[in-house]
């Protein structure tokens, strides 16, 4: 049985000298995993199509519980970000968060609104441009982790004070990410700093704004690095388990700053 299918290739293991094993990240199916054979090869059209982070149109033959690519049209191709170590590292990250929170054999999506492909897609194309943009790769980082957050289900209260209802508080506001929700100032005084006001329109503007959208602010200093914590602690928090691609990212990160 054939089937058609736009997706991102998020992961991939080699087979012998000419073919490979692709993961497929698809709106319809989940994760795929397809045997690509002959992608090796110099002259396959399976050559770009197969390459990791290839955003395509995949035909596959599905037989029983295994699928086989067909063919396939290339639609965006991300293969610069491999020419940056830590573009590389970050997408990677984004990868591996995907293909784990991801189940196989499910829908994802049955709109564009809410399309993960398209999401990842966003993401992909924010990481390749950053610097370029005015966002750095931690902003990037910090929208992807808030938003994929929300779209598993695990959305946190950033509409106003969880207590009193204030949308915003003259003394502050504070996010506690353990619960999931804001505090405003005058409903709790505990021992650490609020939230700057670039942090909270950030975090606001990552959770509920439009996908294309979503990565669409600027923020810095203090402000980015609070960001950058929040979101990380959240997301590692939420999905219960930590990411090798995450630490190295980090470790290269924190290289450039020595």
């Amino acid at each position: 049985m054939l089937v058609t299918y736009d997706g991102i290739v998020i992961g991939r293991r080699e087979i012998g000298e000419n073919s490979c094993f692709i993961d497929i990240l698809t709106d319809e199916q989940g994760i795929v995993e397809a045997t690509a054979h002959g992608a090796k090869k110099i002259n396959s059209n399976l050559l770009s199509s197969a390459s990791l982070f290839s955003y395509s149109t995949f035909c596959l033959n599905k037989n029983k519980l295994r699928y086989t690519v067909n063919s396939a049209k290339p639609k965006f191709g991300f293969h610069e970000l491999g020419s940056d170590i830590e573009k590389l590292a970050l997408a990677s990250y984004f990868a591996q968060a995907v293909k784990y929170c991801t189940p196989s054999e499910q829908v994802q999506s049955e709109n564009a609104c809410d399309s993960l492909v398209r999401f990842f897609a966003i993401a992909l194309f924010e990481i390749l441009h950053a610097g370029e943009n005015g966002r750095s790769l931690n902003a990037v980082k910090s929208a992807f982790e808030l938003r994929y957050s929300a779209m598993l289900g695990f959305a946190p209260n950033l509409v106003a004070c969880d207590n009193c209802g204030q949308y915003e508080c003259e003394r502050g506001m504070y996010f506690l990410p353990r619960k999931a929700l804001l505090l405003c100032k005058d409903c709790l005084n505990p021992g650490y700093g609020g939230l700057f006001p670039e942090t909270l329109y950030a975090m606001r503007c990552a959770t509920f704004s439009p996908l294309e959208r979503c990565f669409k602010f600027t923020i810095g200093g203090g402000a980015e690095k609070q960001l950058s914590s929040i979101t990380e602690d959240y997301f590692l928090y939420r999905t219960e388990r930590s990411f090798t691609a995450l630490e190295y990212y980090k470790g290269l990160i924190k290289g450039d700053q020595l």
